[in-house]
């Protein structure tokens, strides 16, 4: 399959498929690259989600049973803390008496995680990283570590339809070349640094 994207060395590549589950193979028209799936969608979700929240309109999808969360105290006493964030964040979610919490709707970004996990894993990530300066910033690290819990994850089998989804969000992402943490999506090998590791450059 040959992909038109706009911009970038993958402006026009041909997806030779998923490397030992983890990765996928793009020949470019001047390599080749390597994409980390998990990577890349974490940083589709990122931007999008952002975008929501920067415009004050996070687009939720409501659960089709609301889901009840029986938590230990200490993490009970944590999400009670976060609770104003995660609604802003786009979370229906409520305190349902004691150490339990109902939960009716998730970002629509992140419809497909276990809400459940997205929210108490979320939540202790966002103490692990300690205070953050100021509201905006600790908004942007939950939606990163949200971002993270909802995207695919290593050794999800992807078909090719999803694939070339994947490549053309990317393309259009600010910022495509890592995810919210730092790590990157793609790495890129010339068959000019090919030639010259297999000592055939003149």
């Amino acid at each position: 399959t040959v992909a038109e994207n706009a911009g970038g060395p993958w402006q026009r590549c041909r997806i030779l498929g998923q490397l030992g589950g983890l990765y996928v193979v793009l020949e470019t028209e001047d390599g080749f690259a390597i994409m980390d799936p998990h990577a890349a969608h974490e940083r589709i979700l990122y931007e999008k989600y952002m975008t929501d929240l920067a415009s004050g309109h996070v687009i939720t999808q409501g659960l089709l049973m609301p889901e009840t969360l029986d938590l230990g105290p200490a993490d009970a006493a944590r999400l009670r803390k976060q609770i104003d964030l995660f609604r802003k964040l786009g979370f229906g979610i409520s305190n349902f008496g004691g150490d339990s919490f109902i939960v009716d709707a998730v970002p629509a970004y992140f419809a497909h995680a276990a809400a459940r996990t997205l929210i108490i894993e979320t939540s202790r990530e966002l103490e692990e990283g300690g205070a953050r300066a100021g509201a905006e910033r600790l908004m942007e690290d939950a939606a990163a570590r949200a971002a993270c819990r909802a995207a695919v994850k290593a050794r999800d089998e992807l078909n090719m339809e999803e694939i070339q989804q994947l490549l053309n969000d990317l393309a259009a992402a600010r910022m495509p070349y890592t995810c919210p943490h730092g790590r990157p999506t793609l790495i890129f090998t010339s068959y000019r640094e090919l030639a010259r590791k297999f000592g055939r450059e003149k």
